[in-house]
């Protein structure tokens, strides 16, 4: 804000005597009166005069004839031009000089002490300690790494890592440890157990009976 304070300045001073000098010049030429600007065609040279030119020499008209009232108000201009030109240096004077800005970088935190790289870091610690037979754990801590890196290292740093990760063959890494999927086949339906009928015996003797079909069992 300073640096534009001062060049502010500097260039409302410069305006000033800018202006003060038209000023001056136009009271310079309403002193002279009526200034002709005379060209002769053949030689192409150019004179100034307040009377008349010589014949055959075009004539243009630079500064009018002015009244006295004119010349009076370019003065009083002229003087309050100067009057403004004078307070600004006294202002200029007593203001203190501009301090130099700081220098860029002196305050400047590196990347690896910063808020932004410890939230990576903590990061990539807690997808290091996920479960590794998950499918997607190599996934999160490749990208947590990456992360890590963006906000720890330089962007040279950064370029350099990348320079060296791109040059390198690819090499292929698991999504982690699948366990096999074990399909256990549904149990078979069994018939419910029927008690069989014992026939009815008619009539048995000392080693045999029989039944009323007329079959014979041991007794």
């Amino acid at each position: 804000m300073s640096l534009i304070m001062v060049r502010l300045r500097h260039w409302i001073a410069r305006a000033l005597k800018a202006c003060l000098t038209a000023f001056l010049f136009g009271v310079t030429l309403a002193g002279n009166a009526q200034v002709i600007r005379c060209t002769d065609p053949v030689t192409g040279s150019v004179t100034y005069t307040d009377a008349d030119c010589t014949q055959g020499q075009s004539r243009k008209e630079v500064a009018p004839r002015q009244t006295p009232e004119d010349i009076q108000r370019q003065y009083e201009q002229a003087r309050e031009a100067l009057r403004m030109q004078r307070e600004q240096q006294q202002v200029q004077a007593a203001q203190p000089p501009a301090t130099p800005p700081p220098a860029a970088g002196r305050d400047t935190v590196e990347p690896s002490q910063s808020a932004q790289c410890l939230q990576a870091r903590a990061v990539l610690q807690g997808a290091m300690a996920l479960d590794p037979t998950l499918y997607d754990t190599n996934t999160r801590i490749a990208a947590a790494q990456d992360n890590a890196d963006l906000a720890c290292l330089t962007p040279a740093e950064y370029a350099r890592l990348q320079r060296r990760t791109n040059n390198r063959p690819p090499v292929y890494v698991g999504p982690g440890y699948v366990p096999p999927v074990i399909v256990v086949p549904p149990p078979h339906p069994q018939r419910p157990h029927r008690a069989e009928r014992k026939p009815e015996m008619v009539n048995c003797n000392v080693f045999r009976c029989y039944d009323a079909q007329g079959r014979s069992y041991p007794r």
